[in-house]
């Protein structure tokens, strides 16, 4: 049961990265002023919003892979600056390849400097194709931006 849900989660999230055009884009609706969707993280107050960072940070140390791998990708979806360790770890030395794939993702999507330096590594070193394959497209996508993520904040 719980290898079909997280194939669940990867063949929807290896979905939309394959069938986007734009691989990369925001697939938040955040800075959209509408209040419908399931990953609006706009609508919670300041409150509501740490503690669902807090469950989801919680869910990522979790024995669980599924819980982890779904924690991972809601922190990268909410851009949680405080999961980057988690995202980090989970993304070497993360049991399954799904989790591995989706913390690589988040790390993307929080924007993560340090992240991608260490997809660069880990595109080359880790033990599945399926997991090098998809780091080396995300980091190409990151070089191909042209930019560092870290001025574009500003």
């Amino acid at each position: 049961m719980k290898y079909l849900i997280i194939n669940l989660i990867f063949v929807s999230v290896i979905s939309l990265l394959l069938n986007s055009a734009a691989f990369g884009t925001k697939l938040s609706n955040v800075d959209e002023p509408e209040i419908n969707g399931y990953n609006n993280y706009a609508i919670l107050s300041d409150e509501e919003y740490d503690r669902v960072e807090q469950n989801l940070l919680a869910g990522i140390k979790s024995d669980n892979i599924g819980l982890q791998t779904s924690s991972a990708y809601f922190l990268g979806e909410m851009k949680s600056d405080k999961a980057l360790i988690y995202l980090l770890i989970l993304a070497h030395y993360g049991n399954t390849v799904e989790s591995r794939i989706i913390a690589g993702l988040s790390l993307y999507k929080i924007e993560s400097d340090i992240g991608m330096y260490r997809l660069k590594f880990l595109r080359q070193s880790d033990d599945s194709e399926k997991v090098r394959s998809t780091f080396d497209r995300i980091y190409n996508k990151y070089i191909s931006d042209n930019r560092s993520f870290k001025y574009e904040k500003s």
